[in-house]
């Protein structure tokens, strides 16, 4: 979506919500107002800003704001009143067919816009939007487990989305690996085009050089991305067992939760072992050595050194020997460690809740994967959607 676009709807909502436009109304009018703008609350919640129904709710609201004595009589306050308490009460609203429901959304619609032009868009806690309405019951079928302090995006386009840090990390992974794949299909097939041309020159030809810094470029971002999900996925366990005052049976356990900022390896090490793990596991030991070895490797990708290490090889070595093969193993391993880890978790605390939701790429395949999940609300949702 355009940020044009998007500054102008901000600027629209902003002007409509004002109390500068409220104190034009009152009475029976006012009442109608504030039923149509909550009605195209509900439909951005819902994501259908865009849709034939948000288009109607937005004339009614104009028709009601320039035309106020049409709509001064108790029948059309309780027709008005009828169609958006259906809309609320189908979308798990508390008391929704209480008047006070309606000053309570309108005041939370307000700072939805306040903080969308503040801040780009509106990030806001699980908690503050269950004073509204039951968002478990609403999210029941896509995200379970919900807490109070996960975070909840209200997007004026794209309508409620529950945050989950791996899935922002995952899908930089995936993308960048589809470019890659292209990359390395585009590389081989402009490599067999011509097979009378002598190798080298095929090999020196600006455009096969540049295929291949491309690919050097990609494979070195994979690698930094697969570190970078493993992370985000320990520290979003961290972050989760810490809000919910878990509380730990081991000694490590306990002295991990009381810190702020800690080190992917001892989230798995000092609590994810020790409370989970009840029994040896030689994949999960292996995964974990050659993770400390990728992460090492990222490392050098990221703080890029000519200094030597300890056995004496220049830092540099790693930017001009990683291949394509040793990138798809690491990006292997990355991902086996994080569903290898949740397996272990109490259903209760599991993190993955959208991995099979989505199509996962096949690295050793050099096949492409799909963060976009098929049935999701954005994908189903049609212009000809007509809910107020």
């Amino acid at each position: 979506m355009s940020s044009q676009r998007e500054h102008l709807l901000i600027n629209e909502l902003d002007s409509l919500l004002s109390g500068k436009s409220m104190k034009k109304l009152s009475g029976i009018p006012k009442k109608c107002y504030k039923y149509a703008l909550t009605a195209a609350f509900v439909n951005i919640c819902n994501g259908k800003q865009l849709t034939r129904g948000q288009e109607g709710n937005f004339e009614w609201i104009y028709n009601i704001k320039n035309n106020p004595k049409n709509y001064n009589s108790d029948q059309v306050l309780n027709h008005v009143k009828r169609i958006v308490e259906k809309s609320l009460k189908e979308g798990y609203f508390y008391n929704y067919n209480d008047y006070q429901t309606i000053d309570n959304i309108i005041k939370f619609f307000r700072e939805v816009i306040n903080i969308t032009k503040k801040q780009g868009t509106c990030l806001i806690n699980l908690k503050e939007l269950e004073e509204l309405f039951d968002i478990k019951k609403s999210f029941l079928a896509s995200h379970k487990n919900l807490q109070p302090h996960h975070w909840v995006e209200i997007s004026l386009f794209n309508g409620m989305i529950i945050t989950v840090p791996e899935f922002f990390t995952y899908s930089d992974l995936v993308n960048t690996w589809n470019m890659l794949v292209d990359k390395i299909e585009e590389y081989r097939s402009v490599m067999n085009a011509d097979n009378d041309v002598p190798f080298i020159e095929k090999k020196n030809n600006i455009e096969i050089r540049q295929l291949r810094y491309e690919m050097d470029t990609l494979s070195r971002s994979l690698w930094i991305s697969s570190v970078t999900f493993v992370e985000s996925y320990l520290y979003y366990v961290f972050y989760n067992l810490k809000q919910i005052n878990y509380q730990p049976n081991s000694q490590s356990g306990k002295s991990i939760l009381t810190l702020q900022k800690v080190e992917d390896e001892e989230i798995i090490k000092r609590l994810i072992i020790p409370e989970f793990v009840s029994q040896k596991n030689k994949e999960l030991d292996k995964l974990i050595k050659e993770y400390l070895v990728i992460n090492k490797i990222r490392n050098r990708f990221i703080h890029t050194s000519a200094f030597k290490n300890t056995v004496e090889i220049s830092e540099l070595l790693p930017l001009l020997t990683t291949t394509v093969k040793e990138t798809v193993d690491a990006l292997e391993t990355c991902r086996k460690l994080v569903e290898c880890v949740d397996s272990y978790l109490p259903k209760e605390n599991k993190i993955l809740i959208w991995w099979d939701r989505i199509s996962h790429p096949n690295f050793k395949e050099f096949k492409k994967g799909s963060i976009t999940n098929p049935n999701s609300l954005l994908s189903t949702v049609k212009y000809e959607d007509y809910v107020y």
